[in-house]
């Protein structure tokens, strides 16, 4: 239970920071990548074949892609 609410904590915690950078971004949309959002909210990309990888979160949200 004590390991639940860390790891609520922690995804809070998580959440809290990418929309604070949001926020700093003055409701400006993004038109091209943007290096320092994807290093804020993606832990590890994982390569599972020649055409698909798959993104990691640190919210622990996982993505699969095909490319």
């Amino acid at each position: 239970m004590k390991n639940d609410e860390a790891e609520r904590a922690w995804k809070n915690r998580i959440v809290g920071e990418f929309k604070a950078y949001l926020a700093a971004r003055d409701g400006k949309l993004l038109d091209k990548f943007d290096g320092d959002l994807f290093r804020k909210s993606v832990e590890k990309v994982r390569v599972e074949s020649m055409v698909e990888v798959e993104f990691v979160f640190k919210a622990r949200l996982e993505v699969r892609e095909i490319i």
